[in-house]
Parts: structure tokens; sequence; C-alpha cells
């Protein structure tokens, strides 16, 4: 899919485009971690900093034998990334690159990067029968966590009580972690971004649940 795009790499650092790729829950902080998939011509590679190679220990990059570069401070990640790549290569970056690692990386490219989502996006929404399988079952989980919604969405109780009770239901059902729970009562309702609060639930609340 790259190479009919026009491009030479993809660079991927951490996000949900690494965790898909790779299985790796690695985190995106200061010293560069990027995923380097030439589109021909050579093997995908790991550039990490040595203190974050347990962020590969999980991952499938050992399954797949990728090669692993690792360095330290006081050396060059961007340039390294460069040196796996041909001379004014035409990239691709995730869109959840930081731009503290954007900016160094194209400036090793005399071609500006470009958005990797058209490419990605591509593969991530093929889903193949396991997958299609996880989405069933991961499904079925939360619907069994909001069946039990009635137990705890009570009079007398805080937002913060109802969410600490469907986050445990949330990974008693199976799912890995509970990425984030909105309990909204009241006029907290009408704030789509709220979270919980202290905010004790009365008679009649309309209460947001997410």
């Amino acid at each position: 899919l790259g190479h009919d795009a026009g491009l030479d790499a993809l660079l991927v650092t951490p996000g949900p485009d690494l965790r898909y790729l790779l299985g790796s829950r690695a985190e995106s902080f200061e010293r560069l971690t990027c995923l380097v998939i030439p589109t021909a011509g050579g093997p995908a590679s790991v550039v990490v900093p040595r203190l974050e190679l347990a962020s590969l220990t999980d991952s499938a990059a050992a399954d797949l034998n990728l090669p692993v570069h690792d360095w330290v401070d006081g050396q060059d990640p961007y340039g390294q990334v460069a040196a796996l790549l041909p001379e004014r290569p035409r990239t691709a970056v995730v869109d959840a690159m930081p731009a503290l690692h954007l900016v160094p990386l194209a400036t090793r490219f005399a071609v500006p990067p470009v958005l990797a989502t058209e490419v990605v996006r591509q593969l991530r929404m093929v889903k193949d029968d396991e997958e299609v399988a996880a989405l069933r079952r991961a499904g079925a989980a939360i619907d069994r966590v909001h069946a039990q919604m009635g137990r705890w969405l009570r009079p007398g109780r805080t937002e913060a009580q109802v969410a600490a009770d469907i986050t445990a239901a949330i990974v008693a059902e199976g799912h890995t972690e509970a990425a984030f729970v909105i309990v909204g009562s009241g006029p907290h309702g009408a704030d789509p971004h709220h979270e919980v609060s202290d905010r004790v639930l009365e008679p009649g609340d309309v209460v947001v649940v997410d």
C-alpha cells in the first residue's frame, strides 16, 4: 500500500498504530521510539532508547525478528532513522507522532513527510476472522457491564462510586482496561467531557454514562 502511494517508508511512533502493527503498548516520551517500515528493499526495524527496550518485550518485534537499533542519550536517533532509508526519502508518519519527534525527523529529509492515515486506515479497516471474533467478545463483555447499570445508578451514591463499579466490572468481564468512564449526573450530563465528581445522584436525575 505504501509503495502504491509513492512512499519509501512508513514511520510509526507509539500510539494506536504501533499497538496495531506490533502489539506494543510503548508510550511516546521525549526519547524517540520509531518503527521504520521501508516499502521496498529492506526489512522493517525499530529504533528505540536503550532504557525503553522493555517496551518491546511483549510485542511482536521478537516474533517477527525485527532488527532493533537501540540508542542512548548523546546519540542521534533521528539520524539512525535516516540511515535506514534511501536519500531524499518520501516518508509517511502516523498522525499520533508528536511534533517533538516529527520536526527533527523532517529536517533529515529533503521531502516533507506526509500523514500515513490513508495507508494505515486501509490495513486497519479490514478485519480477519480472529479480529472479528475479538470484537464480538469485546462487545459482548461491555454489554454485560451495561446490563448491570441498574445496580449502580442509585440515589445517594456519588458519580465517583458508580464509575468505580463500572471500571471494576469492565475489567472483570474480560477487557484489558477501562480507558475512561464518564458518569455525568444532573447538570453534569450537559458536559460531554465530564468524567466523574463527588456529586450525589438525586431522584429524577438524568445521568449520562459513557
